[in-house]
C-alpha cells in the first residue's frame, strides 16, 4: 500500500511542484546583476555592499576580515553608484577588492 500512494500521490505531486517552480527559479534576478538603482536607501546599498565585501572574501578564501578596508570600499562603492545608477553593485565591489 505505501508504495502504490508514493507512486500515485507522492511522486505526481512532487514533480509538479517542481514543474511550476522553474519558471519562478528562471526568472529571479541574480544578486550579481542587481544595479545601484534598485536601492533607494543609501543604507540599503552599503548592507548589501558589505555583504558582497563578505561573499567575495569568502569565494577568494579570506578568512580574515580587513575591518580598515570595509569603509573606504562602502564609500567608494557609494560614489560609484552615484555616477553609475545602473552599473551592478557586484561588478563595482569586484573592481575595487581586485588587487
Amino acid at each position: 500500500m505505501k508504495n502504490h500512494f508514493c507512486k500515485t500521490i507522492v511522486f505526481p505531486l512532487f514533480l509538479t511542484l517542481s514543474i511550476f517552480n522553474w519558471p519562478v527559479l528562471a526568472s529571479e534576478p541574480s544578486f550579481k546583476n542587481v544595479p545601484c538603482s534598485a536601492f533607494g536607501d543609501e543604507d540599503d546599498l552599503m548592507t548589501f555592499a558589505f555583504w558582497l565585501d563578505g561573499y567575495l572574501t569568502g569565494t577568494q578564501q579570506k578568512p580574515i576580515f580587513d575591518q580598515e578596508a570595509i569603509e573606504p570600499l562602502l564609500e567608494a562603492t557609494l560614489t560609484s553608484c552615484q555616477s553609475n545608477p545602473e552599473k551592478a553593485v557586484f561588478q563595482i565591489v569586484s573592481e575595487l577588492k581586485s588587487p
